[in-house]
């Protein structure tokens, strides 16, 4: 554990925690920020400094969720992750070491202090306009739906036998079934259903691990690391792609260091035939195995064992082992295909770059837009194309506790907010919005391809 530094009043090296009772030493920025290194990282919390260089390894969430915010005012964030905050601040109080200086800003000088306020006070508004209120009957038709579509595939099959047009019906079905698992289990996994969280929980696992086979600790590591660090390389996992993919910042790091593990001024081209296999049937497949072994998180095992035994029990009888196994290819296949265009519309065509410590709001803003609203396109990417208001209504309150069809509500208020900052607030047609992943596809890949021949 590193020391501060020279200033007046800061503890010294090797000090401990703060006293209870005791004035709490002053810092500066200046000092904070040489102090996040592995094994040396503090942050800071509605002012307060702590040391989590030891303590990170048992944080709930992940040594590497809390660390990718070393040095940083994480106060916007710490109010996203957790719900009961006092509950949560007992465990931080061994870890004080002093507070900011009284004239420092709250966030660190590169940061808009006036955006930040103004943000918090959106926070508030949303918070009286009773937008975190949830209708219990919309997401209980979200599980009739699922369910449904579950039940008529099999029921599909099993009167009108294995046959092609019953084959595709069932496919499509299930592929149906399939990707609003993903939307469900996403607001479960943000606690934006129930009132209890207990009970998010609770069913996270039954849809993402009975009906999906994947791990539900394996995708909410996976996916806070994505809220916290938005197309940052190295921190946010969806934007991490190489050596598939080189994106943004990427590209040249890529082209610089000679690495030709693909022909990467062609991957506006292959990505229609690798990111179908790749995402969910292969890269999550594994990703989430891994995790439960190395994590040995047995309940998620049992969870995806009941959901492959469920699965191949029902369709091996129509179409036998090899024929059942097709199946279950060919409709992660179709799911992949959907989740990727539902994901990637709002996030490649926008910056990725190293992280360079902005402000939360700044982040999410240049890294994420919308795509235009209807009741259509709304239900096919479970109200993901408001993904302005999803990312920065990270923080309001309780991590998105806003039940998605309350976005469209929320984003006058967002929209007002940019236009006061000077920041844009995208909204692209869908045409647009598919367009514009092949151009930064293509444009990464030749900024690869230049790199790579002028080095």
């Amino acid at each position: 554990m590193g020391g501060v530094g020279e200033a007046d009043g800061g503890p010294g090296p090797h000090e401990g925690p703060a006293q209870l009772g005791a004035p709490l030493p002053t810092l500066r920025w200046e000092q904070i920020r040489s102090h996040n290194l592995p094994g040396d990282k503090w942050l800071v919390i509605e002012r307060r400094v702590y040391d989590i260089s030891r303590w990170a390894q048992r944080h709930p969430g992940g040594s590497r969720l809390i660390g990718h915010h070393g040095a940083e005012d994480a106060t916007d964030v710490f109010h996203a992750f957790h719900q009961d905050l006092n509950f949560v601040r007992k465990f931080l109080q061994p870890l004080l070491i002093g507070e900011l200086a009284p004239e420092e800003p709250s966030s660190d000088g590169s940061k808009n202090t006036e955006l930040i306020e103004d943000f918090r006070a959106l926070r508030q508004a949303a918070k009286d306009m009773k937008l975190f209120e949830t209708k219990p009957a919309y997401f209980g038709f979200m599980i009739g739906f699922i369910l449904a579509m579950e039940l008529l595939s099999w029921l599909t099959v099993c009167l009108l036998g294995p046959g092609w047009l019953s084959s595709i019906l069932t496919t499509f079905f299930l592929a149906s079934s399939q990707m609003q698992c993903w939307c469900l289990q996403h607001d479960l996994g943000h606690t934006s259903v129930f009132r209890k969280s207990r009970w998010d929980h609770l069913t996270q696992q039954f849809v993402m691990g009975h009906l999906k086979g994947f791990s539900t600790q394996w995708w909410n590591f996976r996916h806070d690391q994505h809220h916290a660090k938005t197309n940052v390389l190295h921190k946010d996992p969806d934007v991490t792609l190489a050596p598939i993919f080189v994106l943004g910042e990427s590209s040249t790091e890529y082209g610089k260091k000679k690495h030709k593990f693909l022909p990467y001024n062609y991957q506006h081209l292959y990505f229609f035939l690798i990111s179908p296999i790749f995402i969910t049937l292969v890269n999550f497949k594994v990703e989430s195995l891994v995790y439960i072994l190395t994590h040995r998180h047995w309940a998620d095992l049992l969870w995806a064992i009941s959901f492959y035994f469920r699965f191949f029990l029902s369709y091996i009888p129509f179409y036998g082992v090899s024929g059942a196994v097709i199946l279950y290819v060919v409709v992660r296949v179709l799911e992949s295909q959907w989740f990727v265009w539902v994901t990637q519309v709002n996030h490649i065509p926008r910056e990725i770059g190293h992280d360079k410590h902005r402000d939360w709001i700044t982040l999410q803003l240049l890294a994420t837009c919308n795509v235009e609203s209807s009741l259509f396109l709304d239900w096919c990417t479970g109200h993901l194309n408001f993904q302005i208001e999803h990312h920065p209504c990270s923080p309001l309150s309780l991590f998105p506790t806003m039940p998605r069809y309350n976005y469209h509500k929320v984003a006058p208020l967002v929209k007002a907010l940019c236009a006061k900052h000077g920041l844009r607030y995208e909204v692209k047609s869908v045409p647009t919005a598919l367009v514009d992943i092949i151009r930064t596809l293509k444009k990464s890949g030749n900024v690869w391809l230049e790199a790579y021949l002028h080095q």
